[in-house]
């Protein structure tokens, strides 16, 4: 029972991600694609960029609305679209398996309080305009029964523009249960001399 509630608990935590991403702190997308010299210089359409960023706000509001249906538009309908959260038995592949899985996120946190901020966030999108990824680093609160709780999420997500808009085909959320260092203190660690750890 309990390794289920954590379960869920992570996913929820990673629908948090994208939430608290989206508001001032989305994701800045940038031309990754292969390219040789010749298309080096070619710009992605503004407008694309903005139509992928959308995406995360529509998930966002409906993850905080509470709406499954609202979630459930975000996603793909291609049969491979998949959900994934930390642990091996946390893989939701096709939108029964994820509209499950998100049944039970949305009801273990009290609608409208998420506080989610992402410190570091990227994303990228390919010169044609129809395929992006986004990935962050978010840390999360919310509350259940009033309850206020305090995470730290890894995000990550492709998404793909169809007919319809931009949907995601997998959104990756995990939250550790044991924290390791800050990316910036292993940094500090690397940088100091043998003699500093005297």
């Amino acid at each position: 029972m309990q390794k289920k509630k954590l379960k869920i608990v992570a996913i929820v935590l990673a629908g948090v991600f994208i939430f608290g991403c989206q508001a001032a702190q989305q994701p800045e997308v940038k031309n990754t694609a292969n390219t040789n010299a010749a298309g080096a210089n070619k710009a992605i359409d503004p407008k694309a960029v903005e139509e992928a960023k959308a995406l995360l706000v529509a998930h966002d509001k409906a993850l905080n609305d509470q709406s499954l249906d609202g979630v459930m538009a975000t996603f793909s309908t291609d049969p491979k679209v998949v959900l994934l959260g930390s642990g091996a038995g946390e893989r939701f592949l096709g939108t029964e398996a994820i509209k499950s899985a998100y049944t039970e996120i949305l009801k273990d946190y009290d609608k409208g309080t998420f506080e989610p901020g992402c410190a570091w966030k990227e994303g990228g999108m390919d010169e044609a305009g129809k395929m992006a990824w986004f990935a962050a680093t978010c840390d999360a609160k919310d509350s259940k029964n009033g309850a206020k709780r305090e995470y730290v999420l890894n995000v990550s997500a492709t998404a793909v523009k169809q007919a319809d808009g931009w949907k995601f085909i997998m959104l990756h959320m995990s939250n550790a249960t044991n924290a390791g260092p800050p990316p910036d203190a292993k940094k500090a660690e690397a940088k100091s001399s043998p003699e500093d750890k005297k």
